[in-house]
């Protein structure tokens, strides 16, 4: 199996390191991710200016290759530098994509980026953000990973993986998770405003949902697919408007 890993967080994080050593089991791996942190850029490309691919030193002193651009970016010049890969996993993402978070996810961006090439996809995310355990992080997506073998093609899998977890999984859906914005205005030393965009989530917690499933200790892995089309609107329209 040829693999490619990416990520949001950038190509210096210690996530990609202890997935590329858990996933090499199944084939060969290949790091391409942003240069920098991109946390937050959903599903961007850069269109307005040339990007840069360069091969870079790891968090483990290994090799992989960095983008000067977007998640999205690192999965387009990925697949051109190393040809189309049998599966895409961006990842591990310390915090929580559950929800509405998939919106604005970065991590979930460059997989719904690989799901347009129809190549097979995972994003990995551990909700734990002060201490987040990678190492068992990896070992989780490997399990997915055998599992999805199992799948029809192409795929588009969102796990994210509470910390404490009870080892068990649960196939779920897309919860609630809106954000209730505070936006702070401040003023800079020469006299000139600047603002900060914050927030804390504000979660429905219904059964079946990701959001539930991690606050009950289980990991979360919800398909996901491109088509936002909805559906049960398109004969009410039909009705109105032809």
């Amino acid at each position: 199996m040829k693999i490619l890993v990416t990520n949001d967080d950038g190509v210096h994080s210690p996530a990609l390191v202890y997935l590329r050593d858990e996933l090499e089991q199944f084939g060969d791996v290949t790091i391409v991710a942003p240069e920098r942190e991109a946390s937050a850029s959903s599903h961007a490309i850069t269109v307005h200016h040339p990007l840069r691919l360069y091969e870079c030193t790891l968090f483990d002193g290994s090799r992989g290759w960095a983008v000067s651009g977007t998640p999205a970016d690192s999965v387009v010049l990925g697949i051109l530098k190393f040809g189309t890969p049998d599966l895409i996993i961006s990842g591990i993402n310390p915090g929580a994509n559950l929800g509405d978070d998939v919106t604005y996810s970065g991590t979930v961006g460059a997989a719904f980026e690989a799901a347009l090439y129809d190549i097979n996809a995972i994003a990995v995310s551990v909700i734990d953000v002060e201490e987040p355990d990678y190492a068992e992080a990896a070992r989780q997506t490997a399990d997915v990973v055998r599992m999805s073998e199992q799948l029809p093609n192409p795929f588009l899998l969102n796990v994210n993986i509470p910390p404490h977890h009870n080892g068990k999984r649960r196939i779920t859906t897309l919860g609630r998770r809106l954000w209730s914005n505070n936006v702070q205005e401040r003023i800079d030393p020469r006299n000139k405003p600047y603002y900060w965009i914050s927030g804390e989530p504000k979660e429905t917690y219904d059964e079946g949902t990701d959001i539930h499933a991690t606050n009950h200790g289980f990991i979360s892995v919800t398909p996901l697919k491109l088509d936002l089309t909805d559906s049960l609107m398109i004969e009410r329209l039909r009705t109105l408007l032809e």
